[in-house]
């Protein structure tokens, strides 16, 4: 699964991205003990929702795209993720 997942870095555009089902998406989030921290939809409708998985201990981090079908399909990750508190600006009242 690992090799799979590392693999669709080194595909070309033409490749196919590498996703998984509803169960093969647990196996990921387990393997690499990462968490969904936040989502959104991507373009108008429903079609494409994005999801952010997190690990707070190892510092990892994936993004996934949910495709309509179901289908889940990492296509970004990296390294030092953390969360960033938002500056507050103007005047307090």
């Amino acid at each position: 699964l690992a090799a799979a997942f590392l693999a669709a870095f080194f595909m070309t555009p033409a490749q196919a991205m590498v996703c998984f089902d509803e169960a093969g998406y647990e196996r990921f989030k387990r393997q690499f003990e990462e968490r969904e921290i936040a989502k959104g939809t991507l373009g108008k409708g429903d079609e494409l929702r994005m999801l952010l998985l997190s690990n707070k201990e190892t510092g990892t981090w994936t993004m996934v795209i949910k495709r309509k079908d179901g289908l889940m399909c990492p296509f970004s990750s990296g390294n030092e993720f953390e969360l960033i508190k938002p500056k507050v600006t103007g005047k307090v009242v």
